[in-house]
């Protein structure tokens, strides 16, 4: 099954808005649409904000604990405490959470119902306020993907992104 089909990348910085707040995208910044919810069943109303897909990046996901609040309306006290991950000589807590991936209308942004949702046993990993290093968007990093075993496909040349599981 394809979650993101063809989707597009941009050689051009870009902004979008999330939760009343102008957002930007850099050059060649893969940027998916995804929620993050405390059950297992994706609510209608679970607001989506951009993360950046980042093979980079050697955890699941990594969120600002601001960004946990303000754009995915989640409290951060109803996520369950998995454990802790030390990043640049810092405790970063792991938290229990559900990743959707909102899926994509092939070779364009337009999204589609029906989200992906990722198994992440080792939880997402939420930066505290004002914790140093914490990325400046959410990042879904390589490990997610490895452990969901999703397939990868980057498109150099018509600069556009396939993901499948």
């Amino acid at each position: 099954m394809y979650i993101l089909r063809q989707w597009p990348f941009s050689d051009a910085a870009s902004f979008v808005e999330v939760a009343d707040e102008s957002v930007a995208i850099r050059a060649f910044q893969i940027a998916v649409w995804v929620s993050v919810t405390v059950r297992e069943v994706l609510e209608e109303d679970a607001p989506r904000f951009p993360a950046i897909l980042d093979t980079g990046h050697n955890h699941n996901f990594s969120i600002q604990e601001r960004q946990v609040i303000e754009w995915a309306r989640v409290r951060p006290n109803s996520l369950a405490r998995l454990g802790e991950v030390r990043v640049n000589r810092q405790e970063v807590p792991l938290l229990a959470a559900f990743l959707w991936i909102h899926r994509n209308r092939s070779g364009r942004s337009e999204l589609l119902p029906q989200p992906y949702r990722m198994a992440l046993p080792q939880g997402i990993a939420m930066y505290p306020e004002g914790m140093p290093g914490a990325p400046r968007l959410p990042l879904l990093g390589l490990r997610g993907l490895v452990s969901n075993k999703l397939r990868l496909t980057i498109d150099g040349a018509n600069r556009l992104v396939s993901l499948r599981s």
